[in-house]
């Protein structure tokens, strides 16, 4: 009998479908009653749906209205989530304001389809083509993502060459199968079959 009281209290305690509350006694209610405020209190300060405001005491709605206008002033101030702009004092809504600012030109920096060019200042204009020249610089040395060569000089052209080359050279040395022999000058050609006979192993 102890242990089926003890597993029925367990159960309410958990907020189990298999509770039995009429085996409670007034203490146990008390103390489950108390359990269950405490989480609906809870849901409610986190937003939650199960939250029941009902239940509060005047004092807990103040919390939950304080936690509801922090939390919507993060997603706000985070571009993340719901944000109700109503909810924003005008010092709020001008603190929101500088940080779409910011990331919009964290954005354009990074290369970013959220970019609103439009929303930049002059200087940030000219930061935002310079990080964007940059990109596609590194992009085309490297070998790796978008390379525009329309938008590198000459000077630029002939070192994103002379990385290619670089490394199909590499690519032949290790014998790679993305190795493009045609690519290759005479001299280069002419090393590399040294090494390779070099690498045979001796009869």
């Amino acid at each position: 009998m102890a242990s089926a009281h003890a597993e029925n209290l367990q159960s309410c305690l958990e907020g189990f479908a298999t509770c039995n509350y009429a085996r409670l006694n007034p203490q146990e209610k008390r103390a489950i009653q108390a359990i269950q405020r405490q989480s609906n209190f809870m849901d409610c300060f986190h937003g939650f749906s199960d939250c029941d405001k009902k239940q509060l005491t005047a004092e807990q709605l103040q919390e939950v209205a304080s936690a509801r206008r922090v939390h919507n002033l993060q997603n706000c101030v985070e571009g993340l989530g719901e944000c109700d702009m109503a909810l924003l004092n005008d010092e709020e809504r001008q603190q929101v304001a500088r940080s779409a600012r910011v990331r919009n030109f964290q954005a354009c920096l990074d290369g970013m389809a959220g970019c609103d060019l439009p929303q930049l200042s002059d200087e940030e204009n000219r930061e935002a083509v310079e990080a964007s020249h940059y990109n596609n610089l590194q992009n085309c040395v490297e070998g790796m993502g978008e390379c525009d060569r329309t938008q590198l000089s000459k000077e630029e052209q002939q070192d994103v060459a002379a990385a290619a080359h670089g490394r199909n050279l590499k690519e032949c040395l290790d014998r790679s199968d993305a190795c493009d022999p045609t690519r290759l000058t005479s001299a280069e050609q002419q090393a590399i079959a040294a090494v390779n006979h070099e690498r045979k192993p001796s009869d």
